[in-house]
């Protein structure tokens, strides 16, 4: 339900309204038993009567200290309908300028290494860090300086990932040239040894990579989901432009690799 204005608002006051109410009725989505049109008017209402002796348009900054005084989006969701670790995460923030969580976060983190539990606890570093970020995403807030406190455990999780995606398939490659692996491996590669394994392995490099590429173009959305927030801004093309440089790695190893095998 629309409401008509009473207030002429700049432009830039304009989206940061229209961004607030679509919080507070994306909070409001799973809560029927809460009237998500009555909260606009609400809303819409203590604006109007805050502002009504301002002079127009309304600024963004004056619409703002306004929206703050309202308190954040998820506030209009009655707290007994809320998960339970909903709750507890809004707990955690509500401490001294709201780095509970990101302490936390980081505590997990710094603890991931001590112990049997250590695993666990990184894990936990990691659900904590996306947790943090989505409730601050969502009240429409600035990560700022507690990127400090919750990046690490998402960076360092996101690298071992992409790493291993990138180097799986060809570390596979080499290790079967590895006469500790499979005694009769080299039986399985052209002569000189010491050349053909590296162009095996770029080769296979360079054909995962290609379907690695095309994975990236197909499925962008999950990939930016799992990295997210690193990846917001990985396209289709980036995909594409990957799956060529395989291509080419594959081509120039296939190659040198099909020159080796002819002077044979």
């Amino acid at each position: 339900m629309m409401v008509t204005p009473l207030l002429t608002l700049t432009q830039e006051a304009q989206s940061e309204l229209d961004r607030y109410l679509r919080q507070v009725k994306a909070a409001l989505r799973t809560h029927p038993s809460v009237d998500a049109d009555e909260v606009e008017r609400d809303v819409r209402g203590h604006i109007e009567a805050e502002l009504a002796e301002s002079p127009l348009p309304i600024t963004e900054d004056r619409l703002r200290r306004v929206l703050d005084r309202l308190g954040r989006p998820n506030q209009w969701v009655p707290a007994d309908e809320l998960p339970i670790w909903r709750r507890l995460l809004i707990t955690l923030r509500s401490g001294p300028e709201d780095w509970r969580l990101a302490y936390v976060t980081f505590a997990l983190f710094v603890a991931g290494p001590l112990g049997p539990v250590g695993p666990l606890l990184f894990f936990a570093s990691v659900l904590m860090a996306r947790a943090t970020l989505a409730l601050l995403e969502e009240e429409g807030e600035p990560v700022g300086a507690r990127r400090w406190l919750v990046y690490p455990p998402l960076l360092v999780t996101y690298v071992a990932v992409a790493l291993a995606a990138l180097i799986a398939v060809p570390a596979v490659i080499a290790s079967a040239g590895d006469p500790s692996v499979l005694t009769d491996a080299r039986a399985w590669f052209p002569e000189p040894f010491w050349l053909s394994l590296p162009l095996v392995v770029a080769l296979g490099a360079g054909i995962w990579w290609t379907m690695l590429g095309l994975v990236v173009a197909r499925f962008g959305r999950a990939i930016r989901l799992v990295f997210w927030p690193f990846a917001d801004w990985l396209e289709p093309r980036h995909g594409i432009r990957f799956a060529y440089v395989g291509l080419i790695v594959a081509a120039a190893a296939g190659a040198a690799l099909a020159a080796v095998i002819w002077r044979q």
